[in-house]
């Protein structure tokens, strides 16, 4: 094996050189696989590990590449980001056979060709937010979701990879002239879960990949023709409709049983944002919001009247702001007026007018493929048809709109000067427009809004009080502005839908069968009426074949014990939990790990916060509206608004500090309510088991399973009881751990019947492993119910023979006991089995010997341990069938 540092031969075996002590084992450093000496490429993961031209010392270090305000992003937040599982799109990128393009140039020369293309894949990715976490030569690794996370991830990736396909493609050009080399990249997009573990100073971040989530994404790019961008079925149902995609059908991908469906993207969609991405698939029905629709309609006819109007609807996200404006202008109400309608992006906060532009795009009818000849020809048309005195406002229509802009005049302007008269050519145009015909502006998604384009809805809405223009804006409560004290100003609280709405919402989604019922509860109860996150819930199951059918008229097709959180929602509330400040991050997070419902109390022990930072937090939290307070007293108490917010809140810490918490939640428990533990059994057995603090786990889901048995809620007792002998297998073997299990199955064993029957496999396999484990114990009372319960069994099952044989043993055991309630059950359940058996006059026998021992309040609690019946009630009914058998009827 030759050292590739210093030539030396090596022996094989050798891990390390001998000459110069250089590591020989090739590891690759994309997925980190050890490769054996001379490997080309990684036979894990496919990528090439051909020693390249050492990378400039700019793309060494993310803190080196990241661009300022990113960076700021991160390191503020660095510590409430650390230790997070976080929803991402995973992107990588390279250029394919450089080192073959390049293997005859100088080093130096080769890295001059190459690094342009890394800084062009690495400006596409900044422009979106992602964060490029690994620079590999000639390629990159870029992750979007995290650190931060990104309700639009999959989105961003997308258009950031058609992006760096485009710049790169532009400076290939003047390569292939110049140096005669063709340069084209590939990329391959996937979605998934991932663990960040933590983040250094440089901004290089640890993570682990959930599942599938990297090693997909970079087969996707191995896949990839040069010049492609190739994505899975997982990041397309995130990113539908926002790009156009070429189905290339289900691939085997090397490490996964099951072929993976391929598609390729081939260019931005015409979709902008999930209203329209529904619109695309078909909205569902609209319902509720007559009060709202029919504000508009008077905003409407005041703004028609020239005397303008603003109208807010403000609302969480999902609730359906969009909709409802959709619904507005769609309607018959606004066929005389000129509609022009914007929105911000996620993405787009950097970007000076975005809005506006996207605005006056649609004004002047510039599509995508219109050149620049062509845009001034639109625009100054436009203009001058409109009203020639606008001519002088044309240089800053142009410059907008990225034309070269001649005008002498607005060169020698300086940037103050160019931004007010910027601001003032796009009010006069609509002023303008306006008296022509009524004017509707549409401004959507305010909270992510630019300073440019806030500027100018602040100074239009100056001037709306005798205009015919009606300005509609919709935002999240985060969002502030100043138009709040003006007369003509309206703002709409909007709500999630109530139970009637949403239940009709429901009804057009999946229609009206009476099997839907439960599981129409479950998603109500799961969304609160949120309409966004009612209609992916739904999309998720059909998706999932949970349901089939179409819409209107589904069926269940499987049971549901649980719902998963849909991709999209989840999406959208961790952006919303990331955007909080750290402190009170960490307190949502650790309010999830108490419940849905969080006890103040409770809360305190587990915060590390001061009693007047807590509750300042908590008033931030509920301004927020991630948490309501429900109750004053007896104790003050507070809960999620969604269960779906509590999920994510959840889902997002590592397992680590999930149990550190729980097991302090046990603790807190324990000595805030010593004098009420039984109330709190529940809490304290599900607590202790995701604490994993077992030994207590197991005593308090024994506790829960006997409570709930007392209650007669058998399958909630078996399911407790079946959690504690879960629980068991974690705690080291020993005689009171034996002795732990039996009685667990004593208790199993009753509930089992009472749900399934004596007679059931279940019954006789929860006795026969305490039989097996009394017989290790040696001598036990603990025999007694388990060979009752085996005995009851064979009974049922025609054993009859089996069961008196365990009846004589019960018999025995009693006796030598000389236990007067033993013998009561040994006689009880000889009685049963010698009647079914025909030999009445021996039953009729132990009956009597029974029922002597028999007094009712002092084996009332029998029926709990012994099959679910009281044995005088049992002994009553044969007496009188043994009775008439025997010819004594009367």
């Amino acid at each position: 094996m030759k050292c590739t540092r210093c030539q030396q031969e090596n022996p094989p075996q050798a891990k390390f050189c001998l000459e110069c002590g250089t590591a020989l084992a090739l590891k690759c450093a994309t997925c980190g696989t050890e490769l054996p000496a001379g490997a080309k490429f990684c036979l894990e993961c496919g990528q090439s590990v051909i020693p390249q031209p050492a990378i400039a010392t700019r793309f060494t270090s993310p803190g080196a590449y990241t661009p300022k305000h990113l960076a700021e992003k991160i390191l503020t937040s660095k510590s409430a980001l650390e230790g997070e599982r976080k929803q991402v799109t995973v992107l990588f990128a390279d250029m394919k056979g450089s080192m073959e393009l390049l293997a005859d140039r100088d080093p130096e020369e080769a890295r001059k060709i190459l690094d342009p293309v890394l800084e062009h894949m690495m400006e596409a990715v900044h422009r979106y937010e992602g964060t490029v976490n690994q620079v590999m030569g000639d390629g990159i690794m870029a992750l979007f979701g995290a650190p931060l996370a990104h309700e639009d991830h999959a989105v961003r990736a997308g258009y950031a990879a058609l992006r760096m396909q485009e710049s790169v493609k532009k400076y290939a050009g003047g390569v292939q002239k110049t140096e005669g080399i063709p340069i084209q990249i590939r990329v391959g997009v996937n979605s998934g879960e991932v663990v960040v573990r933590s983040i250094g100073s440089d901004l290089k971040m640890d993570y682990t990949a959930v599942g599938q989530t990297t090693h997909l994404s970079a087969r996707m790019e191995q896949m990839a023709m040069p010049g492609s961008i190739l994505m899975t079925a997982d990041t397309l149902s995130l990113i539908e409709g926002f790009v156009q995609v070429k189905p290339l059908g289900p691939v085997s991908v090397k490490g996964l049983n099951e072929p993976v469906e391929v598609y390729e993207i081939t260019g931005v969609g015409p979709v902008r944002s999930r209203l329209q991405a529904a619109a695309a698939r078909g909205l569902t029905r609209f319902v509720g919001r007559t009060a709202e629709f029919e504000t508009l309609c008077q905003a409407l006819e005041r703004a028609g009247a020239g005397h303008g109007q603003v109208v807010a609807l403000v609302g969480e996200p999902g609730v359906g702001k969009s909709r409802l404006f959709w619904e507005f202008t769609h309607s018959r109400r606004t066929v005389d007026w000129l509609i022009l309608e914007s929105g911000s992006v996620s993405y787009g906060k950097a970007t000076a007018y975005l809005p506006v532009i996207d605005l006056l795009k649609a004004y002047f009818a510039i599509e995508d493929r219109d050149d620049v000849r062509k845009i001034r020809e639109k625009v100054t048309g436009k203009l001058l048809t409109l009203d020639k005195s606008l001519e002088p406002t044309l240089p800053a229509f142009l410059s907008l709109l990225d034309v070269t802009v001649e005008d002498e005049q607005w060169q020698t302007l300086d940037p103050p000067q160019r931004r007010q008269r910027t601001l003032e050519a796009i009010k006069r145009l609509l002023l303008r427009e306006s008296q022509v015909q009524p004017l509707i502006l549409v401004f959507e998604d305010l909270h992510w809004i630019d300073s440019e384009t806030q500027a100018f809805l602040d100074s239009l809405s100056e001037t709306l009080p005798t205009v015919r223009l009606l300005l509609l804006v919709n935002y999240r409560p985060e969002y502030q502005h100043a138009w709040g004290n003006k007369t003509y100003y309206t703002q709409l609280r909007i709500d999630p839908l109530p139970p009637e709405s949403a239940d009709e919402l429901l009804a057009g989604l999946l229609g009206d069968h009476a099997g839907l019922r439960p599981l129409k509860q479950i998603l109500l109860n799961r969304t609160e009426g949120n309409p966004f996150f009612l209609e992916e819930s739904v999309r998720t199951l059909v998706e999932t074949k949970f349901l089939v059918g179409e819409r209107g008229s589904y069926r269940l097709e499987k049971a549901i014990e649980s719902t998963q959180v849909p991709a999209t929602v989840q999406a959208v509330l961790a952006a919303r939990i990331d955007r909080l400040p750290p402190e009170e991050k960490r307190l949502l997070q650790s309010a999830a790990v108490v419940g849905k419902d969080v006890p103040f109390a409770l809360l305190q022990v587990i915060a590390d916060q001061s009693q007047e930072e807590l509750r300042l937090s908590l008033t931030r939290l509920q301004a927020a509206e991630f948490l309501y307070e429900i109750s004053l007293f007896p104790d003050l108490e507070y809960t999620f608004k969604h269960a779906l917010t509590h999920e994510v809140a959840y889902g997002s810490l590592l397992q680590e500090r999930r149990r550190a918490l729980h097991a302090r939640i046990v603790e807190a428990i324990e000595k805030l309510y010593s004098d009420r533990l039984t109330e709190q059994v529940e809490l304290l057995a599900h607590h202790a088991s995701r604490g994993e603090v077992w030994e207590k786990a197991m005593a308090h889901l024994h506790q829960a399973g006997r409570k709930a048995a007392a209650r007669s809620a058998y399958q909630e007792a078996a399911s407790y009881f079946e959690q504690a002998l879960e629980t068991l297998k974690h705690l080291p073997e020993s005689r009171k751990t034996l002795e732990h299990g039996i009685e667990l199955r004593i208790d199993l064993g009753p509930a089992l019947i009472a749900m399934k029957g004596f007679a059931a496999p279940e019954v006789v396999q929860t006795y026969t492993q305490a039989r097996e484990m009394c017989e290790r114990l040696g001598d036990t009372p603990q025999l007694f119910p388990v060979l009752w319960g085996l005995s009851r069994f064979h009974n049922f099952r025609g054993g009859l023979q089996v069961a008196r044989e365990l009846g004589g043993q019960l018999l025995t055991l009693a006796k030598r006991a000389q236990d007067p309630p033993l013998l009561l059950e040994a006689h009880h359940t000889l009685w049963a089995t010698l009647f079914s058996l025909g030999e009445f006059t021996l039953a009729q026998d132990h009956y009597q010997q029974g029922m002597a021992i028999y007094d009712p309040q002092q084996h009332a609690q029998h029926a709990s341990l012994y099959g679910g019946h009281d044995p005088g009630v049992c002994g009553l009914r044969h007496a009188s069938q043994m009775l008439w058998l025997l010819g004594y009827p009367d």
